[in-house]
């Protein structure tokens, strides 16, 4: 081999070689460049999985505040755990300084963010659920998390900044691959097949990266629209259940729930029932959209009732379809949804769904949680209420008669008075009159005939006098025989006519059986006092319709007597 042709030949090893390692150059920095793109899609993505994170910690505790339910603690407990997990990570991208000082910023945010929720979990785990939701109302957490968002916004920034400023180091790199690629083609079409082959498999990866990059935010961007939904569901849920804790009586309730329940239960047409007080027949309260629901039916007639809890109906024609359904003018689709209504153990009345929800389109699983936790509120919330009014007609009524008892009776006396004060000048012929009725003989009657007798004659006597006043007369008991009546509206003249109506009633009475023995017809004596003549305030009116009563008694019984001065 001649001289020169070792010369070309150690020139072409040494073309070779300083192509190789111009290549093998090129294609490290190519490599160095990749790595860090994807570290930087990578603090991105952890970024956005710490927001998520956040925001799932925030409705567990929402959903534990508002429920009381320890069921929300646990995905609680599982956010916080994964929240310094992902904070972790974050750590350890090592950022260059000013990545590092926003990140810092952030992780002091999200630091006072969860120091927040635990204060708020612990408060209400501790029985102090009110000032846990004072703190929840305040808006120091909202405005916590409105700083999470926009330090986070802040770091995507310079994240963003950073992934552009690699991939143009990325694409010079390409090129100055390709360059030297072209130069190893002169003198190896080895080399060359070798760095193409090496530059496309990279732009495969490049291109999955960026596709698995578009779908996680379009996946991150769908769960964002669901937690929202989530979120503005339990508001209203909250806010409905605050107004039902307020309703002074279920007619009332049934107006906010007409108006609020079908946006929670999010079906396109529904009903709902109630129990009548019969306990065997469950009356239509609430209903909306095009379907039409009977307005009564008894228990029996459905099978969530019976079983105890939901029931989705099967098939047009099949035997275990609801027989309320089934008397419906349009047969109802298959999967309408009924759902029992209980609270404190008692069975309050009966809800039915149409399987089609209307709304933001959520999976199945998220709607049926949705509609679970709003029947819950409101069975626990009308439960409530019914217990309230129970209580009340308790502490107002007489056991033994069903009349308004006397604490009532001093109330609505007085009430009436001042109604009557204000009608003055306007209306001087009707102010207002008082009867006090006592039941003749009754001492006697009941050591003739006995107590349980006695008592069956009180009931009979509060019936008649309840069935003959008008409905805005007021009956109570005032006491043993002795009943008060109040006639507001009403002049002397016409309150002695009704007075002796009242007399004539009782007079009517059938006698009471009691095992074949007949008692004689029973009899009252009535006083009466009017006002304004016969008294001023509560007291005297009473005070004198008393006296009238004893003098109905001197003078014989069964009449009426006005009180008169001086009498």
């Amino acid at each position: 081999m001649s001289r020169v042709q070792r010369t070309v030949l150690a020139a072409v090893f040494a073309a070779i070689l300083v192509a190789g390692w111009l290549a093998a150059q090129s294609l490290l920095e190519l490599v160095r460049a990749q790595r860090a793109l994807d570290e930087a899609h990578r603090a991105v993505h952890v970024k956005d999985m710490l927001i998520r994170q956040m925001l799932d910690a925030e409705t567990s505790q929402r959903g534990y505040l508002i429920a009381g339910s320890s069921e929300y603690l646990a995905p609680y407990h599982v956010a916080v755990s994964e929240i310094k997990q992902t904070r972790r990570q974050l750590e350890r991208m090592s950022p260059d300084a000013q990545d590092t000082l926003q990140l810092e910023a952030l992780m002091q945010q999200v630091d006072q963010k969860l120091a927040e929720l635990a204060e708020t979990v612990a408060l209400h785990t501790s029985g102090q659920g009110a000032q846990a939701a004072a703190i929840v109302r305040s808006g120091h957490g909202r405005d916590l998390m409105d700083d999470i968002r926009a330090k986070a916004q802040q770091f995507s920034a310079g994240q963003e900044e950073h992934i552009r400023t690699l991939r143009a180091e990325h694409a010079q790199a390409i090129t100055h691959t390709y360059l030297t690629l072209g130069l190893a083609l002169l003198t190896s079409v080895g080399l060359l097949v070798f760095v193409l082959a090496r530059s496309m498999a990279f732009a495969r990866k490049t291109a999955a990266n960026e596709c698995d990059l578009m779908n996680r935010n379009t996946e991150l961007l769908a769960q964002a629209a669901r937690t929202n939904e989530h979120n503005a569901h339990m508001q209203r849920l909250s806010e409905l259940g605050r107004f039902l804790q307020t309703c002074e009586d279920m007619e009332e309730a049934q107006g906010l729930l007409a108006e609020r329940l079908p946006a929670l239960l999010r079906s396109t047409s529904g009903a709902m029932y109630l129990m009548a007080a019969s306990r065997n027949q469950l009356r239509r309260c609430v209903a909306w959209g095009e379907r039409p629901f009977v307005e009564f039916f008894e228990p029996h007639e459905c099978w969530s009732l019976r079983k105890g809890q939901p029931f989705a109906q099967p098939g047009a024609g099949s035997a275990s379809t609801c027989r309320h359904l089934q008397a419906c003018e349009v047969p109802s689709p298959p999967g309408t949804l009924c759902f029992p209504v209980a609270s404190h153990g008692d069975l309050n009345g009966m809800l039915v769904l149409d399987p089609q929800s209307q709304g933001v389109d959520l999976p199945d699983a998220l709607v049926a949680q949705l509609r679970q936790t709003a029947l819950e509120q409101v069975s626990l919330s009308l439960g409530n209420l019914r217990l309230r009014e129970s209580l009340r007609q308790q502490s107002i009524r007489d056991a033994l008669t069903g009349l308004y008892n006397r604490r009532f009776l001093d109330e609505s006396l007085a009430r009436e008075i001042l109604r009557a004060e204000r009608r003055g000048p306007e209306q001087p012929d009707a102010p207002l009159a008082v009867l006090m009725i006592d039941v003749d003989h009754f001492k006697q009657f009941n050591d003739k005939f006995g107590h349980e007798l006695g008592d069956r004659v009180l009931r009979g006597v509060a019936q008649t006098l309840t069935d003959t006043v008008r409905a805005s007369d007021l009956v109570a008991r005032y006491g043993g025989e002795e009943f008060t009546v109040v006639l507001p509206n009403t002049t002397p003249q016409v309150a002695l006519e009704r007075a002796q109506a009242l007399c004539d009633a009782v007079m009517k009475m059938p006698p009471v059986a009691d095992g074949g023995n007949v008692h004689p017809p029973i009899t009252i004596s009535v006083g009466m006092a009017c006002m304004p003549d016969d008294g001023q305030d509560a007291d005297a009116l009473v005070q004198n319709a008393d006296a009238a009563l004893y003098r109905a008694k001197r003078d014989g019984r069964n009449r009426v007597v006005r009180y008169t001065a001086g009498g």
